[in-house]
């Protein structure tokens, strides 16, 4: 360190306070990296690598321009790296020795409080977790705040599979763990790891002792300024209160402030709402599709009308967690349902809900103290929108017909926000605060002084240099200013034996020669001496406003979530009256009954699309579909899960009616696909992803089942396909639309009366199918495999071979013959007889393998639903 500059040195002190961030080291006009941290700059933002000093000073170097900060901080964050800002804390004019300099801000991706890097839509989580085991196996404890608004939700959980569904729900772009987690809890590590790569979660280890719960109810109080956690109904639940502690803590460290913008902290339970575990939210592609993560082709895609960032984050919120209390869920339909039928107050309430921007944020930013002016500008405009808003409701009568269009306290405050920002900030006022020119004439007489001393300079000025034209009959001589050295009369040097004998000579150009003079010396002093005072005094006239204005911040914030509210009712209300969606009913009972409901995605993307009925009650619970594929099997079934969700979020459905009872999870086990990074085949993905859900249905849920058993042998599937669906009917009595190819599962209709068998229809034309996308009663023993493989674009050899085949195992398979003969019998036989002939039949599936002659009929046939599906 003996070797190294005093500059270096200062660095290399700062870094080692932050060793695992790039530190951005300002050094006049740029924010200079070293070392490895020049390497990673140069590599990730396609910045030229040179170097700064020789020998053994010589040290890896790239800059960035400090005007330019933004556009590159962004692309570090987004790569997820931490950065450490180091600002220069004084003039380098005036300081004595090396500059004095520190570090102002650390940003990591979940602490991100700058608007330009946030998507407006999105709320960005910053996420703690902190474990422990016990003999009921693995306890969590899930922390999630989106600094940017305030926001902090806490949660413990049992189980991997709930921890997954919570890092799905939030998406955090950072996620806090103990630094021993890996080691101690490789099977958390181990999903932590695997979503991480899926959803761009930056992982951050943090100190052990950091996730004490005693700590940590210490931490909570410190910030939240409150007697005792139990205000937050936290206090018996120490996996909460340590890794809120934790989170706390980071947010302190990277802030490098302890006034954080939090006012509370919402204690859930997953249970409270409909619980969509992490396969069913991506196999619905509620948020994100399965292509590439963005927003395009899912659910938010279609119902996402809102207007404010607001409202866009809070409709993710109520998709992720609908409800499950019918009298709450009709408290939201009703109010949809008054924007729905007052047509030109929604459409007027759209367009005022235009002049709000997203005042959530912005409260948060003046509670930090760190508004920008045009952040006060925009608060300024969008409180004159919501003063707009809360006139026209109650002008519209609304109010009277739904609580939720009345704001229930006091708003008087925001006449006092808007007069403040009013009278202090310029109209024009710069985007960011640097060298003035913020605050409004008028507002202090000092500094309305000082300005009338400068705008005189500059008219003194003006008339000085007609005076000395005239005096010297130098018609170019120029009274000009610069930055280096001050005020100065210009001459080109052709003139220059004109100069009067009292003119000084202060600067020789290659064209001109620069003089000053005693009189230009003092008026020089005087605007310098302004113009610094007028810098000084309204950064200290801003930070008192900012002082005053942050005692806004968090009525602001409450205010915000109104207006967010508004926005998503009208959201729901402009797309119900855009593509003819109906209020549905939801109660307590257990039927599901859709008539010509549409799948509100793909009714979007197609010219014509079939609307289908559906009913699932206590007589008919599990709905057996077979049919090609092509048919619209699983499109159905989606359309039933996420008809039921809309439902329950409090928005309208596309359907011509919906009756919809509660339910309280919904799963899905549709598509195949492995999990390389996590040792498991398609196959086994499948049974776990099934062994999730039949552990944790109940009679209230939906299940969603897409060809359970094809990863497998046709045997063994079909053989769990025929259990999966009996522990259901039997066990769970869960809501269960079950699409196969496996058609033997029609006679499970026969056994339990809970069963019902649909199928999807197609007419045949010679040797041509047309598909009707058609849910009929009934089931199907066709799959029509080789047609769909025609239409994919096999080769007609293949095609023909495979008819051929076909046509010779259709010949030779009587135990598939014998079953289709039973099938039809039974349909007309007493209840007592279908009983003993079922037994019968079943019998003959646990037998087949004890005689060869047997196992090889029964193999046909599995060959030949093989070749058929």
């Amino acid at each position: 360190m003996n070797n190294v500059t005093p500059a270096m040195r200062q660095y290399w002190s700062i870094k080692k306070q932050f060793p695992d961030c790039i530190l951005l080291f300002r050094m006049g006009d740029f924010y200079e990296t070293f070392y490895d941290d020049a390497k990673i700059v140069s590599r990730e933002l396609n910045i030229v690598l040179t170097s700064r000093g020789k020998g053994e000073k010589k040290a890896p170097l790239a800059g960035i321009p400090h005007h330019a900060l933004d556009i590159y901080l962004h692309r570090l964050l987004k790569k997820g790296y931490k950065v450490a800002i180091c600002e220069q804390l004084e003039d380098p004019k005036k300081a004595k020795g090396i500059v004095k300099r520190g570090v102002v801000r650390v940003i990591t991706p979940g602490t991100i409080l700058e608007p330009d890097y946030l998507e407006s839509k999105r709320n960005n989580y910053l996420m703690s977790v902190s474990v422990s085991r016990d003999k009921s196996g693995v306890r969590i404890g899930v922390t999630a705040c989106d600094l940017s608004t305030g926001e902090l939700y806490t949660t413990t959980v049992s189980g991997t599979d709930m921890l997954e569904t919570e890092l799905e729900r939030f998406s955090p772009s950072e996620l806090v763990i103990p630094e021993s987690m890996p080691d101690s809890y490789p099977e958390i590590k181990r999903v932590v790891d695997t979503l991480a790569k899926e959803i761009n979660i930056k992982i951050t280890p943090l100190e052990d002792y950091k996730f004490d719960p005693v700590n940590g109810a210490l931490k909570i109080k410190e910030t939240l300024h409150v007697e005792d956690v139990r205000v937050f109904d936290i206090a018996d639940k120490p996996l909460s209160l340590s890794s809120t502690g934790a989170l706390l803590e980071y947010l302190e460290r990277t802030l490098l402030k302890t006034d954080l913008p939090i006012t509370k902290i919402s204690y859930y339970r997953p249970d409270g709402t409909m619980i969509i575990d992490a396969v069913t939210q991506r196999n619905l592609e509620l948020v994100r599709n399965l292509v590439d993560g963005s927003k395009r082709g899912t659910l938010l895609s279609v119902i996402d009308e809102t207007v404010t960032p607001m409202g866009g984050r809070l409709l993710v919120k109520w998709m992720l967690n609908p409800l499950r209390t019918p009298d709450m869920i009709k408290e939201r339909l009703d109010a949809v349902e008054v924007l729905h039928e007052n047509t030109l107050v929604l459409e007027k309430i759209r367009d005022l809900l235009r002049h709000v921007y997203d005042t959530e944020r912005l409260a948060t930013r003046l509670m930090l103290r760190i508004a920008t002016p045009k952040d006060l500008l925009t608060i300024k405009e969008s409180v004159k929108g919501i003063k707009e808003i809360q006139s026209f409701l109650k002008s519209s009568g609304l109010p009277d017909k739904h609580h939720a269009f009345e704001y229930p306290d006091d708003t008087g405050w925001l006449n006092e926000l808007y007069s403040a920002i009013d009278s202090a900030i310029k109209d024009d006022a710069p985007a960011v605060f640097r060298d003035g020119g913020v605050i409004k004439d008028g507002f202090s007489s000092e500094l309305d002084e000082l300005r009338k001393i400068v705008g005189s300079t500059k008219e003194w000025l003006a008339e000085l240099e007609l005076a000395e034209r005239e005096r010297t009959g130098i018609k170019t001589l120029r009274v000009r200013y610069n930055r280096i050295i001050g005020y100065f009369i210009e001459v080109p040097k052709s003139q220059a034996s004109k100069v009067p004998s009292d003119y000084i000579r202060k600067q020789t150009q290659v064209a001109t020669e620069r003089f000053i003079t005693p009189l230009l010396k003092e008026k020089e002093a005087q605007a310098l001496n302004a113009e610094e005072r007028i810098k000084v005094l309204e950064r200290e006239i801003y930070d008192n406003l900012l002082n005053r204005l942050s005692n806004y911040g968090d009525r602001l914030r409450r205010l915000s979530h109104w207006i967010a509210e508004i926005d998503v009712y009208h959201s729901f209300a402009y797309v119900a009256g855009l593509y003819n969606y109906t209020k549905p009913v939801v109660d307590t009972g257990y039927t599901i009954e859709i008539r010509k409901g549409r799948h509100p995605v793909v009714e979007r993307m197609v010219d014509r699309f079939i609307p289908n009925d559906v009913k699932l009650d206590e007589k008919e619970t599990v709905m057996i579909i077979t049919g090609p594929n092509m048919a619209g099997k699983s499109c159905v079934m989606r359309m039933v899960a996420l008809i039921t969700l809309l439902a329950q979020i409090g928005s309208f459905v596309p359907a011509e009616y919906a009756r919809i009872g509660v339910v309280d999870r919904i799963f899905t086990r549709v598509g195949a696909r492995d999990d390389i990074t996590r040792g498991e085949s398609t196959f086994m993905m499948e049974m776990t992803e099934t062994a999730l859900i039949l552990n944790n249905a109940t009679d209230r849920s939906l299940i969603i089942l897409d060809e359970i058993g094809r990863g497998t042998s046709t045997y063994d599937g079909m053989s769990l396909a025929w259990a999966i669906v009996e522990y259901i009917a039997t066990r769970l009595k869960s809501r269960t639309m079950f699409a196969t190819h496996y058609h033997l599962l029609n006679l499970l209709s026969l056994k339990y009366d809970r069963v019902v068998n649909y199928h999807m229809t197609v007419k045949e034309y010679g040797d041509d199918v047309v598909f009707l996308y058609r849910l009929e009663p009934g089931g199907t023993d066709k799959s029509y495999g080789i047609h769909v493989a025609r239409i994919a674009g096999l080769p007609k050899e293949v095609i023909l071979r495979a008819l051929e085949i076909a046509s010779e195992l259709e010949k030779n398979d009587t135990v598939h013959r014998e079953a289709l003969d039973k099938f039809t019998a039974l349909e007309s036989l007493e209840d007592e007889n279908v009983e003993s002939v079922m037994k019968e039949f079943e019998l003959r599936l646990e037998t087949a393998d004890q005689s060869g002659k047997s196992k090889s009929k029964q193999t046909s046939l599995f060959m030949f639903l093989d070749e058929e599906s």
